[in-house]
């Protein structure tokens, strides 16, 4: 069963991260969302490009951390 819901969980934070960042365009304020949404409406089309990298490489560690932690149980019954 836990494996089970290790994967569920890498696939809900993989969502959560996306609607987090999308949130944050929307709203305003503070995060990495918002300041995309700043440099959209400035063209710095470099600022832009690194906080896409910033997004990917957070959402990729994310996923490694779970992926780990997942990998710690055993799916069989050796």
């Amino acid at each position: 069963v836990l494996p089970y819901m290790l994967t569920g969980i890498r696939l809900s934070i993989g969502t959560a991260w996306l609607v987090i960042v999308a949130a944050e365009m929307l709203t305003g304020g503070v995060g990495i969302g918002f300041w995309v949404w700043d440099e959209w409406n400035n063209l710095k089309v470099e600022h832009i490009i690194i906080a896409i990298f910033v997004i990917g490489i957070v959402g990729l560690l994310l996923e490694q951390f779970l992926l780990l932690l997942a990998r710690r149980f055993s799916y069989g019954n050796s």
